[in-house]
């Protein structure tokens, strides 16, 4: 029995990805790859055979309907040619912390502000993937406290601040995978939902003595209770959940300048999501490669829906 192996095609590092995207043309059929990667398929009746017209829409050759590679992604409508978004594509995945919209409008040459914010919003509409595997094992989970610029009530209650609830997998001393989400409110209603859907049943959760976890074990989880109070030192209290919040504040100040509003902050932390869960990758290329079969199967974002913080995705042409 012949066997297919699958193989995964991307720059290995920035030099790679120069000579290799560096026309229209391999941009084009890049996308093309990772859109249709068994071949052309119509999304009307299924059939395989198209032929090319010269506003390059394929047009398949049994029912007549059109398809634009673009259409139904997150590029779908845009006027700026294919190498600036594979190169903003480059670096929003390659760079450690991020880049701001500032820096992507002066490093892309774009003539707007706005256009380099809308872009990054989009891509990072890119950075989770539907159906994706639960943590498991042991994982902490507790709440952090970003944003806000006025002083205040610290912790849970903060009028200031907007609550992220982090769950971080234990892989011995080290972490493994993390889950970020924002959340209203610290109640158990708000935060059963959240383990239930990002953590596997079975699995070990770590938690301070917090009353908004008192349901675990009935949900179908061990429940560890570690007493802030009663530790020795509080750095030694849930310390995978509380490196993460550190990195992220960081991040978030160093290169956003802590300013994030709450209707974006979601898809900030998905993007940071991404990042940690791939810091290990030998190829930052490969980075690049998971963004690009996303944006081909990612819904399109207008500009309004973004700044009213509506996520949903529009219907494509």
């Amino acid at each position: 029995m012949k066997q297919f192996i699958i193989t995964e095609d991307f720059p290995m590092n920035e030099l790679e990805f120069d000579k290799r995207f560096w026309n229209e043309q391999a941009c084009y059929d890049y996308l093309f790859k990772n859109r249709w990667p068994d071949g052309f398929v119509c999304n009307q009746c299924g059939n395989s055979n198209y032929w090319l017209s010269n506003r390059k829409l394929f047009i398949c050759t049994n029912c007549q309907f059109n398809h634009s590679l673009t259409a139904g992604t997150i590029f779908n409508g845009t006027r700026k040619k294919l190498t600036l978004w594979f190169k903003a594509l480059w670096w929003f995945t390659t760079r450690k912390t991020g880049i701001s919209a500032l820096t992507l409008k002066s490093l892309l040459g774009l003539g707007s502000y706005d256009t380099a914010w809308t872009w990054l919003h989009k891509l990072r509409s890119c950075t989770i993937r539907d159906k994706r595997e639960k943590l498991s094992g042991t994982v902490e989970v507790d709440e952090i406290y970003v944003g806000g610029q006025h002083s205040g009530k610290r912790g849970r209650g903060s009028e200031n601040k907007l609550a992220v609830v982090v769950a971080a997998e234990k892989k011995g001393k080290k972490l493994g995978r993390i889950r970020l989400q924002v959340i209203e409110n610290c109640s158990g209603e708000a935060l059963m939902p959240f383990i239930q859907a990002n953590i596997a049943s079975g699995s070990s959760v770590v938690t301070d003595g917090w009353n908004g976890y008192n349901k675990l074990k009935e949900k179908g989880y061990t429940h560890q209770q570690i007493h802030q109070a009663k530790a020795e030192k509080k750095e030694s209290v849930l310390p995978g959940v509380h490196m993460v919040a550190s990195l992220i504040k960081r991040v978030f100040l160093g290169t956003y300048h802590g300013r994030l509003e709450k209707k974006h902050l979601q898809r900030y932390l998905d993007e940071y999501t991404f990042r940690f869960n791939r810091r290990n990758t030998k190829h930052v290329g490969k980075r690049f490669y998971r963004i690009v079969q996303q944006s081909v199967n990612t819904m399109p974002f207008n500009r309004k829906s973004i700044i009213f913080g509506n996520i949903s995705p529009l219907l494509a042409n």
